[in-house]
């Protein structure tokens, strides 16, 4: 059976409250977004932009210091061709990840869990498509030393 949670109760006390109903790792944090934990997921926040009627999924990883800013861009361009329910972006040494549902009217409590389970999955899926040996961008929350040089 489908639950509908309305326009006005989409929170993100609301959303934390489902995510611990699926038993999804997750923290709610003073700021109002929630910061996505699960086990073997890609870890992504998740914030509600209530003038828009949006929920949004964000997230980044890092680049590899040796990447160049084209290599950056055409990584990026490929994930975005590649990569559907998701895009990408290129900040200084950041590849940047988001994802839009709207909840107008409503959003059904399944297809909000479903979304998270994808964006996260399809994260991991366009990085092994991509970049598989991470010759470009480093795994979600490494970052290279600082005193590393680069070739």
């Amino acid at each position: 059976m489908s639950i509908l949670i309305e326009e006005k109760d989409v929170t993100a006390v609301n959303l934390a409250v489902e995510l611990e109903q699926a038993v999804i790792g997750h923290v709610l944090d003073e700021d109002k977004s929630i910061y996505v934990t699960e086990d073997g997921w890609f870890p992504f926040w998740i914030r509600i932009q209530e003038s828009a009627g949006y929920v949004t999924f964000k997230t980044y990883t890092n680049f590899k210091k040796s990447t160049s800013h084209l290599q950056r861009l055409e990584l990026c361009n490929e994930l975005n061709a590649k990569n559907y329910l998701v895009t990408s972006c290129v900040k200084d040494d950041h590849l940047l990840f988001d994802y839009i549902l709207n909840y107008r009217d409503g959003l059904l409590r399944e297809t909000f869990i479903r979304s998270c389970r994808q964006f996260a999955r399809n994260l991991e899926k366009g990085l092994e498509l991509v970049d598989p040996e991470n010759d470009f961008v480093l795994p979600p929350g490494k970052i290279e030393p600082e005193d590393e040089e680069t070739p």
